[in-house]
């Protein structure tokens, strides 16, 4: 669960380039209002994007960590590399697309930025986050793995809804309606959640959509979330 939004290969991607040590590397396809995501599997996830949108696909975090780079691997961290990437590629706007972690991801750096044009996170629930679990099934994780729990840890004590409320861009948050699942014996119910609080994200300005018979695996399927991503971004983001 944790690592579900990491970086991939960048297969199909244009020659990647790197941005400092910690930064990792970076890929840019095709042309037009750029959008911010870490790259993932299968190769070529981001082709069909690419023809209306200029994608900046990162391969984070980097494959290599140190015990101090693991250590310091925090959502303020997380979020700096990615404003480093956008400022590498002249991006001062830019919209954010993740899922799973890259969801998690997306929410904190909401609150940090108003750089962003909007917001898509898929496999995640914006309200009723389970980051107890997550944090614990990042703890139980190979030690290759661990600079996701010092991820989760630095969320403890995030007041979720005051600051969720606070996010103004456009915002859109998908899930498969099958996606639960076991993580370090805790029970993790994405879809179910994100049904749960539709109504109230609607009222906050949420656009929610529910992925019938989809799990978590919803994530690897460019081929069904790109018309949605199009859908969302097309009628969301100036040209």
């Amino acid at each position: 669960m944790a690592s579900a939004g990491a970086a991939s290969a960048l297969g199909g991607l244009a020659a990647p380039r790197a941005v400092g040590q910690t930064t990792g590397r970076y890929a840019v396809l095709g042309s037009g209002p750029t959008v911010l995501a870490f790259d993932r599997p299968p190769a070529g996830y981001f082709e069909a994007l690419s023809t209306r949108y200029r994608v900046v696909a990162m391969d984070y975090p980097p494959g290599e960590m140190s015990p101090e780079a693991s250590e310091s691997f925090t959502a303020d961290r997380v979020c700096a590399d990615i404003l480093a990437v956008a400022d590498a590629v002249g991006a001062s706007r830019f919209a954010w697309y993740g899922f799973s972690w890259g969801a998690v991801v997306g929410l904190q750096l909401a609150i940090r930025t108003n750089r962003l044009t909007a917001l898509a996170c898929g496999g995640w629930p914006p309200l009723g986050g389970q980051y107890d679990a997550t944090l614990a099934a990042a703890e139980s994780a190979p030690p290759a793995g661990r600079h996701f729990a010092t991820y989760y840890r630095s969320l403890r004590g995030w007041h979720e809804r005051e600051a969720v409320s606070q996010i103004t861009c456009p915002r859109l948050v998908f899930a498969g309606t099958n996606d639960r699942f076991t993580a370090a014996g805790h029970n993790v119910r994405i879809g179910p959640l994100v049904a749960e609080h539709r109504e109230e994200l609607e009222r906050l300005g949420w656009t929610v959509r529910m992925v019938e018979g989809f799990g978590h695996e919803l994530g690897g399927r460019p081929d069904v979330i790109t018309p949605i991503l199009r859908d969302f971004f097309d009628s969301r983001i100036p040209r």
